[in-house]
């Protein structure tokens, strides 16, 4: 009757298993699984080997101990060795003497400079096929395999499966979500582009009935439209930019109240023509901080430019900006306006991207990429909004560089 797994190796299985709950990239994994293998088995070499679902070799896929690096390049034939006998048969293989097993794989040693003198390898199969085999090598002190060991490695061969299978079902979701989200975005870029090609088209309509009939207003008309929906299809591109790189806050010290009002001077002339009256709230307390001035300013900018385009359809509205300073690390930047509010379903939607409340007005990325920059800073963006009330986003924002 074999012996029982004994109390070290147990432990090493619960550490495996809690690697493998805890982690979803595949390499990482299996190679944590082996370097556990390695030293709760106490042998000099351990190797993890996958069939390449393209060619049907097979690969030395994480690879541990001496000569570990060059023993990863090595390539073997499907069925060749005795790890290509066990993958091929489903049966493990304990050899404490290679030298009298014909299957051993000669070349291996050959080409590491590593001699082998036993080795045990067992399969690794899900309940469907056999994804390739663990093997371990020489045991330390010149000791030898026996069937406890094989146990404990058919133990480990069986979480590494298992991981090998979370990795892959992750591998096919992530997939499917990039493929979606790709779809959207395209879908969503055609709306856009598409409404700006209209308004270009309308534009140059106009401006060419102008020209033809020497209507120096309609030139006028016409050329601004044009213009319009050119910075219209600049700032398209540039969230565009923004929102597929991924990119480090340029930090530099910088005073957030000379920022916001700065954004608030910019917005008065907007304000003024919509009807929108503006009102800054500076926090005097407050030092310089450690920020990507260009990205906050950007954010605040389109927060602000949003806010009063809410305020719109109200006869007499406005937008307070403020800056808060708290005990803690952090500051706050608040916008607040008087205008039409947003009900919890919107709310729910605000920052995906080319969700817009705008109609052809808006491209749906600029909550989106502000939201993206505030989370590169390790800060947060958040709203509070009522239907027919008005609206209030937060950014809270580190006083220092995230570490």
């Amino acid at each position: 009757m074999p012996e029982k797994i004994d109390t070290a190796q147990s432990d090493a299985i619960l550490k495996i298993i809690r690697t493998i709950n805890s982690h979803l990239d595949l390499d990482k994994v299996l190679k944590s699984v082996m370097d556990v293998t390695t030293q709760a088995m106490q042998v000099e070499a351990s190797s993890l080997v996958l069939i390449d679902e393209e060619t049907n070799e097979l690969l030395f896929h994480v690879t541990e101990g001496e000569k570990a690096k060059i023993i990863k390049t090595i390539r073997m034939k499907s069925g060749e060795g005795i790890v290509g006998w066990v993958i091929k048969e489903g049966k493990p293989v304990l050899v404490n003497d290679v030298s009298k097993d014909k299957r051993f794989y000669k070349a291996a040693d050959k080409k590491s400079g590593f001699i082998t003198k036993s080795i045990l390898c067992v399969p690794m199969s899900t309940p469907d096929k056999c994804l390739g085999a663990v093997e371990v090598i020489n045991k330390m002190n010149d000791g030898e395999f026996d069937d406890a060991d094989r146990i404990f490695l058919d133990a480990i061969a069986s979480q590494a499966a298992i991981a090998i299978e979370n990795a892959k079902l992750h591998e096919r979701i992530v997939k499917n979500e990039r493929l979606a989200a790709i779809g959207q975005t395209v879908s969503g870029l055609a709306h856009c582009i598409k409404n700006v090609l209209n308004g270009i088209q309308g534009g140059s309509y106009i401006l060419d009935l102008g020209l033809k009939r020497e209507n120096f207003s309609n030139v006028d008309k016409g050329w601004n439209i044009v213009k319009k929906n050119n910075i219209f299809m600049k700032e398209l591109v540039l969230d565009m930019l923004s929102y597929s790189k991924e990119r480090e806050p340029e930090y530099a010290t910088a005073d957030v109240n000379e920022l916001v009002k700065s954004v608030c001077d910019l917005m008065e002339q907007k304000g003024k023509e919509k009807n929108v009256s503006m009102q800054f709230l500076p926090e005097e307390s407050l030092g310089n901080v450690e920020i990507d001035a260009k990205g906050v300013k950007r954010c605040v900018l389109n927060l602000v430019s949003n806010a009063i385009d809410a305020c719109e359809e109200s006869d007499k509205s406005n937008v307070e900006v403020s800056v808060q300073s708290t005990r803690g690390k952090t500051f706050k930047i608040h916008v607040a306006d008087s205008g039409i509010g947003m009900s919890p379903e919107i709310q729910a939607k605000l920052f995906q991207v080319f969700f817009s409340t705008k109609g052809s007005k808006g491209t749906g990325l600029g909550l989106a990429v502000s939201y993206k920059i505030i989370k590169e800073h390790g800060g947060n963006i958040s709203v509070d909004s009522e239907k027919g009330k008005g609206t209030k986003f937060t950014i809270t924002l580190p006083k220092k560089r995230k570490k």
